[in-house]
Parts: structure tokens; sequence; C-alpha cells
């Protein structure tokens, strides 16, 4: 199957940091890679006739700055492209894509990302912080809440293993990102996959097994909801190649709550990734509004997240 993502360069150490990344988790070849770099746009009063300058040193300024924009734009695209070749990615996997910034930034890497019907968006984690007015107004914020329907790959951390983290409930939202990751870790061999619910009760609990066990983990006296759900699941990993024996079950009731238990989870489990859905039901609603996704995303500031949905 052939997976193609996007990956947002601007040449900083966080671009760079999502090339390893890549380089890190995927084996070279895995993806087919699509490197964008977005270009300034000249000054505004150069892009339209102004009295006050001649109009032919106007346009010899205007194509002056939008050329070495382009220039500028162009070296970090090659840059990244350079840095995968060296880690032995197939340059026949990667191709380099370079436009002028036309209105808010965020904005012009979203609609790149669903013109190209990308399988994910990949970023560097700027601006990221657990104070609210810190992520407030960064681009990642705005890729995050404008980009619904483009699985998002927040890249932070180092040397980042293959543990994935997988948080659900038993929305719609829970099965989209369930979908996205058995089509991305299809042909990874050494992907290690945890599933994971949490209910905020008061007294803490942990059912776990592999997935092919769900029906002597999942409590009888939970609500049959959930169980349907996994059996959904399950059924969707085994049609992307995975085999359930090899994909962990953690179900917990704990007092934290689900954020808690989550970033608690991912702080001490080793994981390299943390694959959560954009919107869902229960403790899981509105990502930007106090939900258990926002919390994730302020406090995990070490660890790569996919936001889905």
């Amino acid at each position: 199957m052939n997976k193609h993502i996007l990956l947002a360069t601007d040449g900083s150490s966080f671009a760079r940091k999502a090339l390893k990344y890549l380089g890190q988790i995927f084996s070279p070849g895995a993806l087919e890679v699509t490197v964008l770099a977005i270009a300034p746009a000249a000054p505004s009063h150069l892009r339209t006739p102004n009295p006050a300058i001649k109009e032919l040193a106007r346009q010899e300024r205007l194509e002056k700055i939008e050329m070495e924009n382009l220039t500028k734009a162009q070296n970090c695209v090659q840059e990244a492209i350079d840095i995968l070749i060296r880690s032995g990615w197939p340059p026949e996997f990667l191709h380099s894509k370079v436009q002028i910034k036309r209105g808010d930034l965020a904005y012009t890497i979203l609609r790149e990302a669903r013109q190209g019907r990308y399988d994910a968006l990949v970023v560097g984690r700027r601006g990221l912080g657990r104070i609210a007015s810190a992520w407030m107004g960064s681009v990642s914020q705005k890729l995050v809440t404008y980009g619904q329907g483009v699985p998002l790959w927040i890249v932070a951390g180092k040397d980042w293993s293959l543990r994935f983290l997988v948080p659900l409930d038993f929305s719609s939202d829970g099965l989209k990102v369930v979908d996205h990751l058995g089509f991305i870790l299809s042909e990874h061999p050494r992907a290690e996959i945890v599933l994971m619910h949490v209910w905020p009760w008061s007294i803490s609990s942990t059912q776990e097994g592999p997935l092919t066990d769900l029906e002597k983990i999942y409590p009888k006296k939970f609500p049959s909801e959930g169980l349907d759900f996994f059996t959904q699941v399950r059924k969707i990993l085994v049609e992307f190649g995975i085999s359930p024996e090899k994909v962990w079950l953690k179900l917990k009731s704990n007092v934290l709550g689900p954020a808690g238990a989550i970033i608690k989870e991912a702080r001490e489990g080793g994981y390299g990734t943390v694959v959560i859905g954009r919107r869902g039901q229960g403790g899981f609603k509105e990502l930007l509004l106090g939900s258990v996704s926002m919390k994730v995303l302020s406090n995990l500031n070490n660890r790569t997240v996919w936001v889905v949905g």
C-alpha cells in the first residue's frame, strides 16, 4: 500500500527533528515523502501598483524579493531531502514542493495537505507549551484546530521508541484513529501497539492482555458498547495485516481521569508516539475546550503526538 506524507519544513531545528523521527521510526522507503516549504510573500506595498514607487522599480523589487524567498525555501527543501537520502531513503520516494505564502501560513499548509490528499501532515513541534497563552496562536495550534480530516503528526522528543500508545474512547473518531494507525503501520513488523481505555472511577484497577483475549479482559460489569467497539478495532487491525496477538490492550479505571492516566502511561511506559483522536465522546469531547486531547498535547512536550480525525 502506498503511504504518502507531507512534511512541512522551514529549515529550523524543529523541522530537522521531524526528519530524525521519520528516519528512526520508519525504514527507508516505507513512506513516500513530499517535503514542503512555504516562501514568505513580498511586502504588500510591492504586490500592487503604488503611486509612491515607479512601476518598473516596483516590479524589479518584487521579483528580486520573491526570487530570494523562493531560493531560501528551495534550499530548505533540498536540505531535508538530502538528510533523508543520507539516511538511506530512495530518491524516487522523495518529492519537493515550494509555494509562496498567500494568507495565513497554517491555512497554506493545510490547503496543500488537503489538495494533495496526503495520508498525514508532519510538522516539528513549536510553541506548544503548558501555558495556554504560549500555545494559542502558534502555527501548530492552528494546524490542530483547523486541520479536521488531515491526520497531523506533531513531532517532539528524541530517540523515539517503536512503542505506540493509542488512547481510545468508544466513538467513531476512535475507529478513525485505529484505521489510520493500522494503515500506516500495516507493514511495520517492529511496531509495538498498546490500546488503552480509561474510566474515571474512584477505584484504580487495570485489566490487560493481548487483543486476542478481548472477551476475557473486558470487565462484564462495564457497558457492552466497549466490547463491541474493541471487536471492531480487532477486525480493522486484522484487515491491515496486524496480528491481534501483537497488540496489547489496557483497560483502566483511574481516579486521575482519562487525561491524567494517559499522560502518566505515556511518560512511564517508554512510548515514542501517542496517537489520539481529534474529538470523541464523554471525556474526549472538544479538543480545544479543556478536553483530554488538549491536556495530552499541552503536557507531553517530549513525545510525538498524532492527532487523527
